[in-house]
């Protein structure tokens, strides 16, 4: 496994370096070529019908991954603990706050339309969820305590608020929920009563 690691976060770094938000027509740009190049090698990680990532899904581990490929990722955080296919195609253009949970789901900050291959960041704040099969798209802000649930989709661009559920292809708020009564915390007084 350790070797699998290296070989893959070298790869990635010497054949895509670090990736940024833009437009990368394929007759113009060579980012189409690099990215082509970077796939040949990743099937290393793949065993038969067993990949490599198993061993390591919803472990501390897999978030060390993929910090290792530029994901900025918090505190806490739980990815893939049931697998998924695509993992993270940009890691690096995806920032994930504390205690966040990705279960089988797609994040995918491309779009591939007629020749152009257009990426922008995505932004999970802290405690979002994604539920199995939802898909979040370039361009998208998941603000602190959202959830897409089970084969939604959020569109690209879309703000999915904070303390809500969205549901659906193309995903819509399902509810909002209050959060006034989490996060009570004790005062520091030494009597210990909470605040």
């Amino acid at each position: 496994i350790l070797i699998w690691i290296t070989v893959e976060v070298a790869s990635k770094w010497f054949f895509m370096g670090r990736r940024k938000e833009g437009r990368f027509n394929w007759d113009t740009s060579n980012y189409g070529q690099n990215w082509e190049l970077y796939q040949i090698i990743s099937p290393i990680r793949e065993l038969g019908r067993l990949n490599i990532l198993d061993f390591i899904c919803g472990t501390p581990y897999m978030a060390s991954f993929f910090r290792l490929l530029g994901c900025k990722i918090g505190d806490d955080c739980c990815l893939y603990p049931a697998g998924s296919d695509p993992l993270m195609p940009e890691p690096d253009l995806v920032e994930i706050g504390d205690r966040c949970i990705i279960d089988c789901a797609s994040v995918v900050c491309h779009l591939n339309t007629r020749g152009n291959f257009e990426l922008a960041k995505i932004k999970l704040h802290d405690n979002v969820t994604l539920r199995t099969r939802a898909r979040i798209q370039q361009g998208v802000i998941m603000e602190s305590g959202s959830m897409l649930l089970e084969k939604s989709l959020a569109m690209t661009g879309e703000v999915i608020e904070s303390d809500s559920v969205w549901v659906g292809a193309p995903a819509a708020r399902l509810l909002n929920y209050d959060t006034s009564s989490i996060g009570t915390r004790y005062s520091g007084s030494q009597n210990g009563e909470m605040a």
